[in-house]
């Protein structure tokens, strides 16, 4: 990996990272509803006027019901999701949640047919106690607020493992980018009906504005396009190591910004749940998968000898 691309991995690390100490500030304002769509809406016009920039079509009277079936389900409902979380949770432990997707991902193969190998299996595991971790031995109060704020979290990573397969069902190899931007106009159609229900009476003041656009079009539309960039310049395996960079990244920010404690359950928690991340990659010495042994075929030559 050469420097431009550990650089631009380490920016984005910074970025996502940032999208939740975000969330913590608007949610508390104007409400989960608005704060999912506002940042939707923001990305989504971000990346339209990228395609803009780069000539390329959003492809919307060919893909508009993928968008609006597989929109909800990998972009809104998970966001507005987080945005729930947000009410009761830190931004680091909503990060450490975020990283449990491919946790869902191995198991919903499983679930598929799809036997996983022992490092994989490792790594549910291993997963799953870091989440308890952060649950039982952090420092939040286990009460109904913060009980529905792990569920929430939870099923939107599961939502976005989900929306993944459907992702690679319906659009196969298509733009990335333009698939991106569609699904974030799709995913908006259902969060507007409850971001004008839920909507504050007066406009936020201007820090907590400037953190939905920031939300919106810095750690999501520019993200996703940076995101995108990388991974045609890296490839797929070195890409995904930004997992481990966003918990890092937002216990740093909610630390510094907003005075939340890196208390040791946290810092096992997340430790737990990159590993298992880790695990499930088949990054972990030990436990990658064992390479099939090769045949050669023996001539008839030497089996008679």
């Amino acid at each position: 990996m050469n420097a431009a691309i550990f650089a631009q991995l380490v920016a984005l690390g910074m970025i996502w990272g940032a999208s939740f100490m975000f969330q913590r500030i608007t949610v508390p304002v104007i409400g989960a509803g608005m704060t999912g769509a506002g940042r939707m809406i923001f990305a989504a016009l971000t990346l339209l006027a990228v395609l803009v920039v780069m000539r390329k079509s959003l492809q919307w009277r060919a893909r508009w019901r993928d968008y609006l079936v597989v929109g909800p389900i990998v972009m809104g409902v998970p966001l507005a999701l987080f945005a729930v979380a947000a009410r009761s949770l830190p931004a680091g432990y909503l990060a450490v949640l975020n990283a449990t997707v491919p946790l869902f991902a191995v198991l919903i193969g499983w679930g598929r047919g799809t036997r996983p190998s022992t490092s994989k299996l490792a790594g549910v595991v291993v997963g799953v106690l870091g989440v308890a971790t952060l649950a039982r031995f952090g420092h939040l109060e286990m009460n109904w607020g913060t009980v529905i704020g792990f569920a929430a979290a939870l099923l939107a990573s599961f939502l976005y493992a989900v929306g993944a397969i459907l992702a690679k069902a319906r659009y196969g190899d298509a733009d990335p980018l333009t698939i991106t931007a569609g699904n974030l106009i799709g995913g908006c159609v259902p969060l507007i009906p409850v971001a004008l229900a839920t909507a504050p009476a007066e406009l936020p003041a201007g820090g907590v504005s400037a953190a939905l656009i920031a939300l919106g079009i810095l750690c999501t539309g520019i993200a996703y396009a940076l995101y995108f960039r990388i991974l045609r310049a890296a490839g797929v395996e070195r890409t995904v190591t930004v997992t481990f960079l966003v918990p890092l990244f937002a216990l740093l920010w909610a630390s510094l910004f907003l005075h939340e404690a890196i208390t040791w359950a946290a810092i096992a928690g997340c430790a737990l749940v990159l590993f298992a991340v880790a695990l499930i990659f088949e990054r972990v010495p030990g436990f990658a998968r064992t390479p099939a042994p090769v045949v050669v075929p023996v001539k008839e030559e030497l089996c008679r000898e």
